[in-house]
């Protein structure tokens, strides 16, 4: 298993509230952009992805897929909780952040999504978004009071529906994807997805060279205006198995 990570500060923000782990051990792989303002949303997006870290590690990792999406769940909710008592301790109101995991064995992916950061699948037939933004123009789309082709514009495009660390209901996105051979896995935080069209994502992520494809990405998403920070995380699962 190989894979490829890069965060970039972008163009114009002065500090970089995303972050991301990757573990080829435990086959662990996440992408978590913060919110909040000030230093808030660094923080939160270090405290999840730390929280997620520890509640896979503290566990034994079960031989089923299917028990596994509940390892991960409970996991994502433990993110949850940990960054609402380090905001209720800091006194920070607002302080969140989007959460992407990939559990990876072998070309068997279990994923969990909260927010608007990405996994994408790569292979021979294209390039196939995973997860679903949890958006509210997303949401719009659903429910047919929006075209897809609009949302990439559309002024609430960031407006999150979930996130983890704020109050409420919180529902995971849970799926389950076979890595085909010579696919690739793409996590990213929404910095590079809001500049590139899935036709340039593919054509960069698709680099033989895996860190050199992780270049390619955060350049020219800094080439475009780099509005945001900009993280990307490149993975290439077993080559047999």
């Amino acid at each position: 298993m190989r894979y490829a990570l890069l965060s970039d500060l972008g163009m114009e923000r002065s500090n970089n509230e995303d972050s991301a782990f990757a573990d080829v051990e435990l086959g662990l792989f996440i992408v978590a952009d913060g919110m909040g303002g000030h230093a808030a949303g660094e923080v939160a997006s270090r405290v999840a992805v730390e929280a997620t870290v520890a509640a896979m590690r503290a566990r034994e990792r079960p031989a089923r897929a299917r028990d596994e999406a509940e390892l991960l769940l409970q996991a994502v909710h433990d993110a949850n909780a940990a960054v609402l008592q380090e905001a209720e301790e800091r006194g920070t109101q607002g302080m969140g952040t989007t959460l992407s995991i990939v559990c990876l064995r072998n070309r068997a992916a279990v994923i969990a999504n909260v927010g608007d950061s990405r996994v994408y699948l790569l292979s021979r037939k294209g390039i196939t978004q995973l997860t679903t933004d949890h958006t509210l123009v997303m949401r719009m789309v659903e429910n047919g009071l929006l075209r897809p082709e609009e949302a990439r514009t559309h002024a609430d495009k960031h407006v999150l529906t979930m996130a983890i660390g704020t109050p409420g209901l919180l529902e995971p996105q849970l799926l389950y994807a076979k890595i085909p051979p010579g696919g690739r896995l793409l996590l990213c935080s929404d910095g590079l997805h809001d500049l590139l069209p899935e036709s340039e994502l593919e054509a960069l992520a698709k680099t033989p060279d895996i860190d050199q494809a992780a270049r390619a990405l955060v350049v020219r998403a800094n080439d475009r205006g780099g509005f945001d920070n900009v993280t990307v995380l490149l993975v290439d699962p077993l080559t047999s198995g």
